[in-house]
């Protein structure tokens, strides 16, 4: 009789299992240098004579994850702070994987942003172009983006009961390329009602056409500040003057600069009680990159969308008549900046991925990306971009040695000072 084989298990198919985090894998301790003092803030935040978690730890321990690439999970950054050398380095205890779901819902999100909103007030300006020197505004990008959530994320609704969305509602000081305020709402929120609320003084709004909205331009005027807005290409108007075109203007590719009243009634009319100003920018054709707009049946917005690389004309509205026209296509031209910056948030720094179901969770995650950003504009002396980015990951990956993570970084350097030159 044959020996019977002793039963194995049978695996169940699908990835295989992750390996085992290790301490060597995780870097980027030198980034947390000067900024454990300012968690410090968090600290009294939903004191608990049972609970060994503070705020001020979570938050370090969130902002760890977003230079270590090792990390893709709470599950792996919960493992990551059982090394000693990550509590050591970091300040924090061992925190078990309830404590970080749990306890989250309890610190409050508008501390965090306070650290971040005192970091990104530190940042330095840019290089810039000299045309854009004597604005005596802050130049200031104004948009909304969505953050996937989850079905069973009751407070973030946005389209419908199976989809959810947080709405990060962002202005970004152009000249110093960083975002400056910034706040979270479910995915429904109007971005111009909350623009309303936030508006500042002394500011230089530049907005999208989905910002098109006479009481909001109106309420800009009102907080004494201005605005550079893009129409849709069917706005009516009644033209009052026409300007004379500079040799740099039609060099811009600028066709007309009037001076109209916007609306088709005077109702309309009425909302914005001052003429405008009216830029029209030939676009030209050009070859199309990647693969296009994706459309699809939620996109409204994307229906008026002209194909990629075809030409059509740019219609910017704005109240400041002092300026030449070809500086208001170049300051509109600059509202592309905050679309990079939503690509950067979502797509280098992960955001795209959310650690936390509650609200508190996703805003501190959020907030905790914002500061990632500014660190890493700080540590590499650029504007938080793509390549920078990618350069400090290999880095933190250990795929790249001090001396050429310092030399990669001198040449992007001279390469934004010709650029700007």
């Amino acid at each position: 009789m044959a020996p019977q084989t002793p039963d194995v298990p049978r695996r169940k198919p699908g990835r295989p299992p992750k390996p085992s985090l290790e301490v060597h894998d995780l870097q980027g301790f030198k980034f947390f240098k000067r900024l454990r003092s300012l968690l410090d803030v968090l600290r009294s935040c939903a004191p608990h004579p049972n609970r060994l978690l503070h705020y001020d730890e979570y938050a370090a321990a969130v902002l760890f994850y977003f230079f270590n690439p090792a990390i893709t999970s709470l599950r792996g950054l919960q493992e990551a702070t059982g090394f000693d050398k990550v509590q050591k380095r970091l300040g924090i205890r061992r925190m078990s994987l309830g404590s970080m779901s749990e306890s989250v819902r309890l610190f409050d999100p508008e501390l965090l942003a306070g650290v971040f909103e005192e970091l990104a007030s530190q940042a330095p300006p840019r290089p810039m172009d000299p045309r854009l020197e004597d604005l005596r505004q802050v130049l200031t990008a104004a948009d909304g983006t969505v953050l996937r959530a989850l079905p069973r994320m009751t407070w973030a609704v946005w389209l419908r009961d199976s989809d959810r969305g947080a709405k990060v509602h962002v202005q970004f000081e152009v000249l110093r390329d960083t975002a400056t305020h910034v706040e979270i709402t479910a995915g429904q929120a109007s971005e111009i009602e909350h623009l309303k609320g936030s508006l500042q003084p002394g500011r230089l709004y530049v907005l999208d056409r989905g910002f098109r909205d006479f009481d909001l331009l109106q309420a800009i005027l009102d907080a004494e500040s201005s605005f550079v807005i893009r129409l849709h290409e069917n706005t009516v108007y009644e033209v009052l003057q026409e300007r004379t075109r500079t040799a740099e203007a039609v060099a811009a590719r600028v066709i007309s600069d009037r001076l109209v009243r916007l609306g088709h009634s005077e109702k309309a009319r009425a909302k914005l009680g001052a003429p405008v100003r009216l830029v029209e920018v030939n676009v030209p054709k050009s070859e199309p990159r990647g693969l296009g707009y994706h459309r699809n049946r939620v996109s409204s917005k994307k229906t008026f969308r002209v194909p990629a690389g075809q030409a059509y004309r740019l219609l910017i509205a704005t109240d400041r008549v002092d300026l030449p026209a070809d500086v208001i296509a170049l300051i509109y031209q600059h509202r592309w900046k905050v679309e990079l910056f939503f690509r950067l948030l979502k797509g280098l720094m992960g955001c795209g991925h959310l650690l936390s179901d509650s609200f508190e969770g996703v805003s501190i995650q959020l907030y905790c990306a914002l500061i990632a950003t500014l660190l890493l504009a700080e540590y590499t002396g650029l504007r938080p971009n793509k390549r920078a980015y990618e350069l400090v990951a290999l880095y933190l990956g250990g795929w790249v040695s001090d001396e050429e993570l310092v030399r990669a970084l001198a040449k992007l350097q001279r390469q934004a000072g010709a650029k700007n030159a």
